[in-house]
């Protein structure tokens, strides 16, 4: 081929390209990267919300059976909900509750999902124990 011909060529080319912006090929493919990445990142992300909200389950119940030892601790007994000093309330997600059950030495503070299954929240639970000796404390989630 000639070199002269391909300068021709090329620079037509070029100058038609400047003119007329994007192709429908190239705006194609865009999308279909976009899209890609979105079904990839999308999954990770509700996961990640899920897992924020079930924290909040967790913090609530760990603050309360902070609030049983302190509480245990000044008074020879555990108290209820009402009694502990506490700013845990009620969100969004979970509703909470301490009790006693009457005994000195085992308290049981519960985060109750407001909805479960729409939320993806569960159970948080979370018991204090006084033995005479030092406080023992268990969780279930």
């Amino acid at each position: 081929m000639n070199s002269n011909f391909k300068f021709k060529l090329l620079s037509h080319l070029t100058a038609k390209k400047e003119n007329q912006g994007f192709t429908l090929i190239e705006l194609l493919v865009v999308v279909i990267i976009i899209g890609v990445l979105a079904a990839i990142a999308l999954p990770n992300l509700l996961g990640q919300v899920a897992k924020a909200r079930t924290a909040e389950g967790r913090s609530g119940v760990g603050a309360l059976n902070r609030a049983q030892q302190v509480y245990r601790t000044e008074n020879r007994s555990f108290g209820n909900l009402d009694n502990l000093d506490t700013k845990v309330a009620d969100g969004k997600y979970y509703s909470f509750a301490s009790a006693n059950g009457g005994s000195s030495s085992l308290a049981t503070s519960t985060a109750t999902p407001v909805n479960s299954a729409g939320d993806q929240t569960t159970a948080q639970t979370g018991t204090v124990t006084y033995d005479g000796s030092g406080f023992t404390i268990t969780t279930s989630w």
